[in-house]
């Protein structure tokens, strides 16, 4: 059993999944408590501070990305079964739980010790397919300063993962 706990699998696969559906769980029961909605983007600063220190980054970004699937995954399912904390639009029922669906691919791509350059490419895209959702539905209530920042993140997202794919592409390749 200790062996298990030490193995590849259970760092880069097991825990970060087990951690981010307690995490998920977590947003639904404490997304309504005044105090951590007021805070809550300060604590996801600060948890993002992580993804500076190289020895953490590669767990934290699978770790987002279980989580952030779970949670796309949820709350559309949840607004197809009509519970109380899905509350999606027609458009974004479909969407997230796509966007859920890529992350957690995602998340099972980077579940290695080197993971494989279109594991990120994919988390990146699907968050700039849901920048863009964020600017259109800001747009649609006039929010400029949001629709701004939306762009912003979109071009970022998508920036990104072009260049990791072009990266990808161009890099020789280790063959054994």
């Amino acid at each position: 059993m200790a062996s298990w706990f030490d193995s590849e699998a259970w760092r880069f696969r097991w825990l970060p999944f087990l951690t981010a559906t307690a995490g998920v769980v977590a947003v639904f029961l404490l997304q309504d408590i005044p105090m951590l909605r007021r805070h809550a983007l300060l604590l996801a600063l600060l948890a993002g501070l992580g993804f500076f220190l190289p020895t953490v980054r590669h767990r934290l970004l699978i770790l987002f990305a279980y989580g952030l699937g779970l949670y796309f995954i949820t709350k559309s399912v949840a607004t197809w079964l009509r519970l109380p904390f899905g509350g999606l639009g027609l458009v974004e029922q479909l969407l997230w739980f796509l966007l859920g669906v890529f992350c957690v691919v995602s998340a099972l791509g980077m579940g290695r010790r080197r993971p494989p350059e279109w594991a990120v490419a994919l988390l990146m895209a699907t968050l700039g397919l849901y920048f863009a959702n964020y600017t259109y539905a800001e747009y649609t209530r006039n929010n400029w300063l949001q629709v701004i920042a939306g762009v912003g993140l979109t071009g970022a997202a998508f920036w990104h993962a072009a260049t990791v794919w072009v990266e990808a592409e161009t890099a020789p390749q280790n063959k054994a």
